[in-house]
């Protein structure tokens, strides 16, 4: 379990609680419900392993919406709560929004320029009858609402009878600070301790996995530190920081991850265009000591979703590993049994650890560079396998190895850098993407399916998909399906900003 989960509920989100009733004010990024996702947190699950056992739940709220939330501890008060329930028990909710709704009784909490904080009863269908009445929530892409870092919807207080004494009861969950954030309108880092003490709650559900102890902890402005980035790899963090104001804080940010319980916290300092730096091994750039606390020997060995990966975290700007496609790779361990896998632009291999873990009859790895190479073979034989003439390592142009390709492969991974150099080529992702997919098509076996990825901010996932099925054309092979992965949820965006991962799998017919 890694060092940064806390216990499964905190004392502070209980609003009340006796032996019949238990009323918690649900923090925000928390599911009501199970989730599916590796990522997501719920409060059913966590409340059982707090209390010792299953409560009943009366209701749900969305995922990215706290507030008021009612549970009962026994039967009887289960069966007393949910009459209440059927009869709609009064519930005042806070919205942050840039308008008055038509049409919806409210009042103005406070405002701030087009800003303003709304009090208003709630009622069924809320976020469409808002966005209906010309005023949806900031934080509802769903419904045009404007750009926040969480729903701004806040479920304040309820009144309900109490299932045994019959007594009124009427919990109030105060404001979350969000809000406060959210009318101001500025991007700062403010508390660092207390925004990385945030994020690293919202990704209970990793830290608490025992299969995983890799992930990444803050994501920049989609957590509430612009700026900065926070990986997690085992008892080790890796602290990277972009902006003049995250340099700045670099003391108070090193010192808020430490206080995390880490061994020890390594810094990246990121230059704006760090793909152009002709080392980023240099060490006002990449200290090879960690800023804070003990170092981890190189190379280290990291689990994500029970596969082992190897990482070097005072190496550069690079750890080994990225950690975003973990659900890509998860994928293709899943489908690898027996199959033959081409992992282009392959870096460490770590596509490739995962298809061999999922027992790939077959594997080629293709990198221009010998050192990436080399890691990729330590990577691949940690798992117990040889390299040779099952798993094979190429060093050389993706571009040019594909041309005179004669082989063909049931899966085919393409997940280059937005920018790239070797001693004959540049290769830049949205002027070339499409013709180096068409390549990778050609290589395909008939019903093979290609998992594409790029991270290239100026192409959205609409064109990402144009350009796959114009190259799947340019290859004259035909499609039997694409549809996209689900986006890693420890990466969220910046408020407003689409998902800088696109990931699509492409199918051909048979």
């Amino acid at each position: 379990m890694s060092v940064v989960a806390e216990a499964a509920w905190r004392d502070a989100w209980v609003l009340y609680r006796d032996a019949h009733v238990l009323v918690i004010d649900k923090p925000a990024g928390v599911a009501s419900h199970p989730a599916d996702a590796v990522e997501v947190s719920d409060v059913a699950t966590r409340l059982a392993q707090w209390l010792g056992k299953k409560p009943s739940m009366l209701h749900a709220i969305d995922r990215e919406a706290s507030g008021v939330m009612v549970f009962a501890l026994e039967r009887e008060a289960s069966r007393n709560l949910a009459a209440q329930f059927e009869r709609a028990p009064k519930r005042s909710v806070i919205v942050g929004t840039t308008a008055r709704p038509r049409g919806i009784p409210h009042e103005v909490v406070v405002r701030r320029g087009d800003r303003m904080v709304l009090r208003l009863v709630d009622q069924k269908q809320l976020r469409r009858l808002l966005a209906e009445g010309g005023a949806p929530a900031a934080g509802d892409g769903e419904h045009g609402g404007a750009p926040a870092v969480r729903l701004m919807v806040h479920f304040e207080s309820m009144e309900l009878r109490h299932p045994s004494s019959g007594a009124r009861i009427a919990p109030k969950a105060p404001i979350p600070s969000a809000f406060e954030r959210w009318l101001d309108g500025t991007a700062s880092l403010g508390d660092v301790s207390l925004r990385v003490r945030d994020a690293a709650e919202r990704r209970y559900a990793l830290a608490t996995r025992s299969d995983t102890d890799a992930y990444r902890l803050a994501h920049g402005a989609g957590d509430e530190l612009p700026g900065v980035e926070i990986d997690v790899y085992g008892e080790h963090a890796v602290v990277s920081l972009a902006s003049e104001e995250a340099l700045t804080s670099r003391e108070a940010i090193y010192d808020a991850v430490a206080g995390l319980g880490f061994r020890g916290v390594y810094a990246k300092l990121r230059p704006k265009q760090a793909n152009t730096l002709v080392d980023t091994r240099r060490e006002n750039v990449a200290p090879p000591e960690p800023v804070r606390g003990k170092p981890l020997a190189s190379p280290s060995f990291v689990r994500e979703l029970g596969v082992e990966y190897a990482v070097r975290l005072g190496d550069g700007l690079s750890t080994g590993i990225f950690l975003d496609q973990r659900a890509g790779r998860g994928f293709v361990r899943d489908v690898s049994a027996g199959k033959r896998v081409l992992n282009l632009f392959a870096y460490h291999g770590a596509f490739t650890v995962a298809a061999v873990a999922g027992g790939a009859a077959r594997t080629i790895t293709v990198d221009s560079s010998g050192i990436a190479l080399e890691r990729a073979r330590e990577n691949i034989e940690h798992q117990g396998v040889p390299v040779g003439a099952a798993h094979v390592l190429v060093k050389g142009d993706a571009t040019e190895w594909l041309t005179s390709c004669r082989e063909r492969f049931d899966w085919v991974v393409l997940d280059p850098p937005s920018y790239s150099t070797t001693k004959s080529t540049v290769f830049r992702a949205e002027r070339d993407f499409q013709r180096l997919a068409a390549l990778a098509f050609g290589v395909l076996a008939t019903g093979g399916t290609l998992l594409a990825s790029t991270n290239l901010r100026r192409m959205n996932a609409a064109a990402f998909r144009r350009v796959l099925a114009a190259a799947a054309r340019d290859a004259r092979r035909e499609v039997a399906k694409i549809r996209a992965m689900p986006l890693p949820l420890d990466h969220p965006p910046p408020p407003g900003e689409p998902w800088h991962l696109k990931r699509e799998l492409v199918t051909l017919a048979d």
